[in-house]
């Protein structure tokens, strides 16, 4: 248990994750292409843009010009712009179905490769919000998709978050919570990935043994391996549901 616990603390510290709040702009870009050293910034960058085409259809570029944008990946960029050739009532990229004022951009978490973004809207009674992927090519970040969920809660079998790793708290570095349960997990290949995890009564929990109950976090033990399922929020991860693994 103890080399357990040694391998988790190091690839959290390899890791690095670190959350932050960051609000949108909108660095004015052309169509060459953009190097950004931070992901949030690739986000940040493309969104703001993005959002001002889409509040007012004279601006250059427009929607379908900034879908072609090498901010994208190129199987993203086909499928922004079948969205806006098909005419669907969600945005593919704001995920709203009504242009909003301004929005926020916050960053999930970022890995040396691999980083995440949340994007939500600051008009109130808006539920939607885009979780949105990156991949670190070359020099530069590239968004590589582009996810609409419903809030805080993903519908189910449609969960932004759905991760296999290691439960920690005690023993979770700074500037995490060590009162607050989080998730040590590889993504793409990249270990030490962190966030803290949010648990209501909504939360299930399903043992080893298959048993199903509303989740106890107090009875939870350090470097348990678990499946967390939910949805992606700035806050974290809200779970629906959580199965202990063999």
């Amino acid at each position: 248990m103890k080399k357990i616990i040694i391998l988790v603390l190091a690839l959290v510290v390899i890791g690095g994750i670190m959350w932050s709040g960051k609000g949108s702009g909108s660095d004015s870009i052309g169509l060459q292409a953009v190097k950004y050293a931070e992901a949030v910034d690739a986000v940040d960058g493309f969104y703001g843009l993005w959002l001002k085409a889409s509040q007012d259809s004279s601006i250059e570029p427009d929607r379908a010009t900034l879908a072609t944008f090498p901010t994208l990946t190129t199987e993203l960029s086909a499928k922004v712009l079948a969205a806006l050739t098909s005419g669907a009532a969600l945005d593919p990229v704001l995920c709203q179905s009504q242009v909003p004022q301004s929005i926020t951009i916050r960053n999930v978490y970022a890995q040396r490769d691999t980083a995440q973004s949340l994007v939500t809207s600051k008009d109130k009674g808006v539920s939607k919000q885009a979780v949105v992927s990156l991949s670190k090519s070359g020099d530069s970040w590239l968004i590589n998709e582009i996810q609409c969920t419903d809030g805080e809660v993903a519908p189910e079998r449609e969960f932004s978050f759905d991760k296999e790793g290691f439960l920690i708290k005690n023993s979770v570095p700074k500037p995490f919570n060590n009162k607050n349960w989080h998730l040590v997990f590889t993504q793409d290949g990249k270990a030490g990935n962190v966030v803290p995890l949010i648990f209501d009564t909504k939360s299930q929990c399903t043992s080893v043994e298959g048993v199903k109950a509303v989740c106890k976090p107090e009875q939870f033990k350090e470097t348990s391996k678990v499946r967390v399922r939910g949805g992606m929020t700035e806050r974290g991860a809200t779970v629906m549901h959580l199965e202990f693994v063999k």
